[in-house]
């Protein structure tokens, strides 16, 4: 469990600082000044899977997948991990991205497996990968909705602080799925992270409800 959450830490400190250097990389990069001044279009990455530069809702622009299996709410200040992603023509896409607020005194760290497959439908299968993959030993709530199921769990590590939201998002309309998995730290200790839990969670959930299979 302890490794796990290293490696975590890691990876959240590589993709909100070292990982920067993308965008600054090669003069010949197209001119940036009529993109939007957000973090998410100035990283030239991540802007590839923006679907417009308009705001989708506030603080919100869509994401459209490489694979064209799905689009999704995506944070302004978030940036994807060139490193991390990794494409199977239509059938998977992999991708990590980091969200740093200052002003809350947090890094959120999300990543996304998706994968269009007869066996999605195994959800014992996925949310049993999904506890593997993070050391969490918890149950799964299904909550059903429109267009597809989810099943989550979370809970918070007191020795490491993180705080972990595993999601299993199923379709309910084709074979599409998508492991989800979600990790929140305070950026300095000794202060206290704001906002509280419960705000947090409601940015889960406007991210992952707002996925929609295509």
């Amino acid at each position: 469990m302890k490794r796990i959450l290293q490696v975590y830490i890691l990876v959240l400190l590589a993709v909100t600082g070292g990982c920067g250097m993308n965008s600054e990389q090669g003069s010949g990069r197209e001119n940036q000044d009529s993109f939007p001044e957000t973090r998410a279009f100035k990283d030239e990455f991540t802007r590839e899977f923006m679907k417009s530069t308009e705001e989708t809702e506030e603080g919100y622009y869509t994401f459209e997948s490489k694979t064209k299996g799905y689009t999704m709410l995506f944070p302004e200040n978030g940036k994807i991990s060139m490193g991390d992603y990794e494409q199977v023509d239509t059938d998977y896409e992999a991708l990590s991205f980091a969200e740093k607020i200052d002003q809350e005194n947090v890094t959120y760290f999300i990543t996304i497996n998706f994968e269009e497959s007869p066996h999605t439908k195994n959800t014992s299968l996925y949310t049993k990968q999904l506890s593997i993959s993070t050391g969490y030993s918890g149950e799964y709530t299904p909550y059903k909705l429109e267009d597809k199921t989810i099943y989550y769990g979370e809970y918070k590590d007191r020795e490491s602080g993180l705080y972990f939201y595993n999601a299993y998002i199923v379709s309910n309309k084709s074979d599409k799925g998508i492991r989800f998995v979600f990790s929140g730290r305070c950026i300095d200790e000794p202060k206290s992270c704001h906002p509280s839990p419960s705000v947090i969670k409601d940015r889960i959930k406007r991210v992952t409800e707002s996925i929609t299979f295509i």
